[in-house]
């Protein structure tokens, strides 16, 4: 076996999604870009020691005890980046990122990418490389709007991606998508709903580049809802669910108050939405200031 220094900013690079299976053995989503089936589970145990190292750098001497909890993900497909062209300049794990990122606006389960390897994600053998595995989006919590806790993925999820990529990694050079949609993202590993649903608000504004608004509660609440909205009528129930979501959003930062599931989700799903629409359209949303006649 030989041994090889790597880090995430080289390619090939591998990635463990969770969240997802896939309906056929491999789904190719751009060029160098590739989904395919792997069994990977990733867990950790805490463990306790009752006496300090004999010596610098060694270990705890025995007896050790197990700490309840710890963390488990299991892994189903393995995402894989040989190929940067389509990625605009990006690194190696931002790319990788983002294809978790856009695919989590897409199904609605928990997705995250597990871990970033140097290889393909597999048992390794003794006269192969080292295979070398860092963890990735490895928080406890995820927040989201799920409907279930597996995606069964196929053609349809791999033309989306294969669609919106380009157009992510494009729009990720521009400073208000890439603070608004890495707010939005990151959101969801907040230690608590309540601190998770005001990340997202957070995003929101900034997306509609709305954080000189006087009367910012009236501002967001048009700007969301008009934007996510097919229809007058759509238009109108959208603006009363925005404003009672941003009411008890209010109600969190300046009370502390808790907030219902339902509420934490549908906030979550009309960011979703937006970012979605943002991809379709291919650029943000106008600033309130500019008017095309």
């Amino acid at each position: 076996m030989t041994t090889k220094a790597w880090h995430p900013a080289e390619v090939p690079i591998f990635g463990c999604l969770t969240g997802v299976e896939l309906q056929s053995d491999q789904l190719d989503v751009l060029p160098g870009v590739t989904l395919s089936r792997i069994f990977a589970d990733t867990f950790g145990a805490t463990m306790m020691a009752f006496a300090p190292p004999p010596s610098p750098g060694s270990h705890h001497p025995a007896p050790w005890a197990a700490v309840r909890g710890g963390t488990s993900f299991e892994s189903r497909v393995q995402l894989e980046i040989s190929d940067l062209r389509n990625f605009d300049g990006l690194t190696p794990s931002v790319a990788a990122w983002l294809v978790a990122a856009v695919l989590r606006l897409r199904a609605q389960s928990p997705i995250r990418l597990a871990v970033l390897a140097n290889l393909p994600i597999e048992a390794p053998n003794d006269d192969e490389a080292e295979l070398v595995a860092i963890a990735f989006e490895n928080a406890a919590i995820q927040i989201g709007c799920f409907s279930s806790n597996c995606t069964n993925i196929g053609q349809e999820e791999a033309s989306w991606l294969h669609a919106m990529l380009p157009t992510a990694a494009r729009l990720y050079h521009d400073e208000r998508f890439f603070r608004a949609f890495s707010i939005y993202d990151q959101a969801q590993w907040a230690p608590t709903p309540e601190i998770g649903t005001v990340l997202v608000w957070t995003a929101i504004e900034i997306l509609f580049d709305l954080g000189g608004e006087r009367e910012k509660t009236k501002a967001i609440c048009k700007a969301l809802a008009d934007f996510v909205a097919v229809d007058r009528s759509d238009r109108d129930r959208a603006y009363q669910s925005v404003q009672s979501l941003y009411y008890k959003r209010g109600q969190t930062v300046h009370a502390g108050r808790s907030m219902e599931a339902q509420d934490v989700a549908q906030s979550f799903n009309f960011a979703s939405v937006a970012f979605q629409k943002v991809l379709i359209d291919g650029r943000l949303p106008l600033p309130r200031s500019v008017t095309i006649h």
